[in-house]
């Protein structure tokens, strides 16, 4: 179970699991209005995202089906399940 911030962080650096708990995580701050928090999400996005393109780091992420993903794949998810806000900055933060 995550319990906080840094213990979320921490899942999403260094787990080779992902579980769905951790992305429910994900998709819940994305409902609180802090831009605080908001900059913090996308920090944890992107870091996910860069684990994802990583060839070297084969994470499985639990609602995929227990498979490595794609870039491709991951981009759709985040389009698909958080705010445009969201989805917008991580598409800006990643096209840098």
């Amino acid at each position: 179970m995550v319990k906080n911030e840094q213990e979320l962080l921490e899942a999403i650096k260094h787990e080779h699991h992902i579980t769905k708990e951790i992305t429910d995580t994900l998709i819940e701050l994305d409902q609180l209005p802090s831009t605080g928090t908001q900059v913090f999400l996308n920090d944890l996005i992107v870091a996910l995202y860069k684990r994802v393109v990583d060839v070297n780091d084969d994470i499985v992420v639990e609602i995929f089906a227990d498979k490595v993903i794609t870039p491709k794949e991951y981009t759709a998810w985040v389009e698909d399940n958080f705010t445009e806000y969201s989805a917008n900055l991580f598409k800006k933060t990643i096209d840098e």
